[in-house]
């Protein structure tokens, strides 16, 4: 990472101007010597004359977008003579959740999806697609699928509030799980399968197919829709996978509440997820949509734990974590391939072995040694360990120490290049056991940190960071969502950019949040008037330098980065220049702008 300049002490001690040119001098200076010290000033000192004009262009987008999409700013919203009301309730920046339809319409989220964004460093591999995939691969089991509610589906509240899980079984499977439930609930006799059913105990297995067949409901909340059929039902179940709004940012709303609701989320995508076929599918069609995101490379998180395993489609069989490692090396090398064959680029996938903070230290400890193993068995794929979930809730990095001391040292003897890269400070918690964590993470020499929203602040930690050149995993809109700020413009990352700290930017589980990669960048830039065209190339710089790439595989994919940001920096100016009147309007107000689609 380039050094940057220390600040300017010459206006610490500031003498007395005495006239307002003088005044204006220092304080233009002053502006200066904090310019030539910002996250970004090598790119912007170095930007070619492309850049440069991109840069100017996409900030006339951005200002547009502002305008015409959203309306005013909130100072300025239109507002109804007769009646005072606002005519736009929406602005830039606000709620993602309550944005996302606008975003999607925007002429700078065109530009965020056409920008070659490097590597994605921080993304569960359970969500990164749209929900809908793996609902649709459900219809081809239809012998083996099976669906539970937590309540019966009796009114519209039940509805509305029940919660699903998907699982695999064959004829035995479900019949033993059926009787441990009812055991367990000590059920005098045999309830009602069916889980439209007022007799329907909670959390029994019905069979899919069935369910499908016998689902219809009308929601009388929206509109009286109503859902019926295999179509209906994917709707209904798409639109519980993800977040709403109204529930991530109700008034009533807590940070233990938040991940609550999006632990039923993953609890429900498990049972979809975690059988052969649907994962072998998933596996090729998440590369697919990277390179459809513009993505250049990858690391993903998938969980290596026995819950997690995967059953074979006919349910009578488990595949272990070595299985599903082979499964996703048949499907990375097979995708890579075809995509060569399009002609199109993706230099690779490789996984961070991750394990749940909730584990006690010998399960911790044998999850460490089953990493080892694995990457002796796919040293190209394995690229680091970490341990997630929701830390205010499981053990803190400091309960595993000895298991984290000794993983180091067996691999140490192995020669084996094992980083951590631990989630850590995604908590507004400070000065307690949660955020601790970032201690931990910095003197166990973590080649990142996922989130890291507590550290800005920690002013050493900051500095330690830059020294020891860790980057931080920014992913916006989880924060958002998961209750670390309420709208962009309230995010730590300008601090940490401010600051110099490395950063790159992810989308951590975008399946329950409508998004993609390309829509935390556009929080980015939407949320920070500083942020601009050469500081995305920044931060996909950042994300390809503290990539697990050896040196040679990252100057490679470094090398056709920036072959394709240059294409990209080409194509802003052959398609809005024109528009913008960039050669002779080079003070960018916000009309001067007309979209290529307003033709």
């Amino acid at each position: 990472m380039p050094v940057r300049s220390p600040p300017q002490r010459a206006f610490v001690h500031s003498p007395t101007y005495s006239t307002e040119d003088e005044y204006n001098t220092a304080r233009a200076a002053l502006i200066q010597a904090e310019k030539a010290s910002a996250f970004d000033a090598l790119v912007i000192a170095t930007a070619s004359e492309v850049e440069k004009k991109a840069n100017e262009i996409v900030r006339g987008i951005r200002n547009y977008d502002w305008d015409e999409t959203y309306g005013k700013p909130p100072s300025s919203k239109r507002v109804e003579e007769d009646t005072g009301n606002i005519l736009v309730e929406n602005t830039a920046g606000d709620h993602f959740l309550s944005n996302v339809n606008l975003i999607n319409k925007t002429e700078l989220f065109k530009v965020a999806r056409k920008m070659p964004k490097g590597a994605h460093l921080h993304v569960h591999f359970n969500s990164c697609l749209p929900p809908k995939f793996l609902i649709k691969e459900a219809r081809k089991i239809p012998d083996t699928m099976w669906i539970c509610s937590s309540r019966p589906l009796t009114s519209d509240a039940e509805f509305h509030n029940c919660r699903i899980q998907f699982n695999v079984f064959n004829a035995e499977g479900v019949a033993a799980a059926n009787k441990k439930l009812d055991m367990d609930q000590k059920v005098p006799q045999q309830p009602d399968a069916s889980i439209f059913s007022p007799k329907y105990l909670p959390m029994r297995w019905m069979k899919y197919e069935d369910f499908i067949s016998q689902f219809d409901w009308t929601d009388d909340r929206h509109e009286n829709r109503r859902y019926h059929g295999i179509d209906g039902v994917e709707d209904w179940l798409e639109k519980k996978m993800v977040f709403s709004d109204e529930e991530a940012h109700d008034v009533s709303q807590t940070s233990r509440g938040i991940w609550e609701r999006f632990n039923f989320r993953t609890q429900m995508m498990k049972g979809l997820f975690a059988y052969e076929t649907a994962y072998r599918n998933y596996t090729r069609a998440c590369i697919k949509d990277f390179v459809d995101d513009n993505i250049q490379y990858a690391e993903v998180r998938p969980n290596f734990m026995t819950t997690n395993q995967l059953k074979t489609d006919d349910g009578g069989s488990m595949l272990n974590n070595e299985d599903i490692m082979r499964i996703l090396d048949d499907g990375v090398r097979a995708t890579l391939a075809e995509i060569e064959e399009e002609g199109r680029y993706f230099a690779d996938m490789k996984v961070i072995y991750c394990t749940p903070r909730s584990f006690n230290n010998a399960a911790t400890a044998k999850s460490l040694n089953e990493c080892i193993e694995l990457k002796k068995k796919f040293s190209h794929l394995i690229c680091g360990f970490d341990i997630m979930g929701h830390e205010e809730m499981g053990h803190e990095l400091k309960k595993f120490i000895p298991e984290f001391l000794d993983f180091r040292k067996k691999c140490n003897e192995q020669n084996l290049e094992i980083p951590f890269l631990f989630h850590c400070g995604e908590t507004l918690q400070v000065g307690d056991r949660v955020d601790g964590n970032l201690f931990d993470a910095v003197l166990l020499n973590s080649k990142r940190i996922g989130h890291g929203y507590a550290i800005a602040r920690h002013p050493l930690l900051m500095e330690m960071f830059k020294a020891k050149n860790i980057a931080i995993e920014s992913c916006p809109i989880s924060n958002e969502i998961l209750g670390l700020t309420p709208v962009m413009a309230g995010h730590h990352l300008p601090i940490l950019l401010a600051n110099n700290v490395p950063c790159t930017i992810n989308s951590d589980n975008a399946t329950f949040y409508k998004s993609s990669l390309s829509h935390d960048f556009y929080q980015v830039m939407i949320g920070s008037e500083d942020m601009s065209l050469l500081g995305w190339k920044q931060l996909a710089q950042w994300s390809l330098e503290h990539s697990c790439m050896d040196e040679a595989q990252k100057r490679e994919v470094t090398a056709v980065w920036q072959q394709k940001w240059d294409e990209f920096c080409q194509w802003i100016v052959d398609t809005y220049s024109d528009k913008l009147g960039y050669e002779h309007q080079l003070d960018l107000s916000r009309a001067d702008w007309i979209p290529p689609a307003a033709n």
